[in-house]
């Protein structure tokens, strides 16, 4: 599947099942060193998170997405705005495939975030563009964006300065926006759409996050993935702009459901911690995590192998892959992407099942060859 066709560096790849957004800085050296060789091992793309490009990322010549949060980490200047010298830089790493566009992520809808100054080392003050050993604050949103014009104008901006697909990354609260954004694409133009959307679920979340936030701001990935589809869809824009889903998918019954729902890729990053050896213990934002994957306390990090971590990461990614084909292939279908909606039940609390064609769309009157159970 090819992303960002009309761009002068379009990406093309066959991976399904990706690493999402995790930062160095938030996440440890071992842990990006582990999932970037996993990703090399087994074939998919990993996003580097809002915290900006590391040697840890290059090093395995993994395929990469790199994320321009609201803070610009990385491709910020001296003011902490956007600028076009450090895309140049970021995108001549062959490596780098896609620019993504952060607006919220589903651990915390409409709120910023904060690493703590003994998380900033001196190197990862470097790589982000700001001062060493102090609080560094992301604001809750980007200052420049607007409107939706603002949106596709920053689209548009990166994609001209780098050459390469851009999207960007949200949290589904209100929906009426989408028509907006559609009809104005349609109004300026296809080529002003973004490349691709990633819709991440308010399920997801960390032990950094507000639990208020995470409990009870923006739709869960279930209403949110097939309205933005069938929106894509009315407005004749699905083949144009390729869906990313994201938030809790860690199962093969998660991720074959959002293929039956409509999404090109779909991305965890809850799925690839647990692979690293998280515990949940929800000390993410402490520098104490006791499992070394979001700790620069190198006494801690001793307990991550990068190169037996990896190996988890990337058996992590085949298996998945091999089950979400044995799902495909049992519903008569030649690869995962060729799931629609009729293939898939979901099964309520009570044990009683719906087709999803009935809650999600058309295609009702097919009948679906196999039950996949999503709760």
């Amino acid at each position: 599947m090819t992303i960002g066709t009309g761009c002068r560096q379009p990406y093309t790849t066959d991976s399904l099942f990706n690493i999402s957004a995790m930062s160095y800085g938030a996440i440890s050296k071992p842990a990006v060193r582990a999932l970037s060789k996993g990703a090399a091992k087994a074939g998919c793309w990993v996003n580097t998170g809002e915290g900006g490009l590391s040697p840890w990322h290059l090093e395995s010549d993994a395929d990469l997405v790199f994320q321009i949060g609201t803070a610009k980490y990385g491709v910020r200047d001296a003011q902490g705005t956007l600028s076009d010298d450090k895309l140049r830089e970021v995108a001549a790493h062959p490596q780098v495939r896609m620019f993504e566009l952060k607006l919220s992520q589903g651990a915390k809808p409409g709120k910023g975030g904060l690493l703590p100054g003994k998380k900033v080392t001196d190197e990862i003050a470097s790589i982000r563009g700001i001062p060493v050993h102090v609080d560094s604050v992301s604001p809750n949103r980007h200052p420049e964006i607007n409107s939706v014009d603002d949106l596709l104008d920053s689209v548009s901006r990166i994609r001209e300065v780098t050459g390469k697909p851009v999207g960007f990354k949200t949290v589904i609260g209100a929906w009426g926006w989408l028509d907006e954004l559609c009809d104005t694409i349609r109004r300026r133009g296809i080529d002003s759409a973004p490349d691709f959307i990633t819709i991440d679920s308010a399920d997801g979340g960390t032990g950094a996050a507000p639990t208020s936030l995470m409990d009870y701001v923006g739709l869960p990935l279930g209403e949110s993935l097939p309205l933005v589809i069938d929106k894509l869809d009315a407005h004749g824009l699905k083949e144009r702009i390729k869906v990313i889903a994201s938030g809790k998918l860690i199962t093969p019954s998660g991720v074959a459901w959002a293929l039956c729902v409509g999404a090109d890729f779909v991305v965890s990053a809850r799925g690839f911690m647990l692979a690293l050896g998280c515990i949940q213990a929800m000390q993410c934002n402490r520098d104490t995590c006791p499992t070394g994957i979001t700790t620069h306390n190198p006494r801690l990090q001793k307990g991550l192998n990068p190169e037996h971590k990896s190996e988890r990461v990337a058996n992590y990614l085949r298996n998945m892959v091999h089950e979400v084909g044995l799902i495909a292939h049992s519903c008569g279908v030649r690869e995962p992407r060729e799931l629609r909606r009729f293939h898939a039940r979901l099964v309520l609390e009570n044990g009683q099942s719906r087709p999803l064609s009935d809650i999600y769309g058309p295609d009702a009157a097919q009948r679906p060859a196999v039950r996949v159970a999503v709760h």
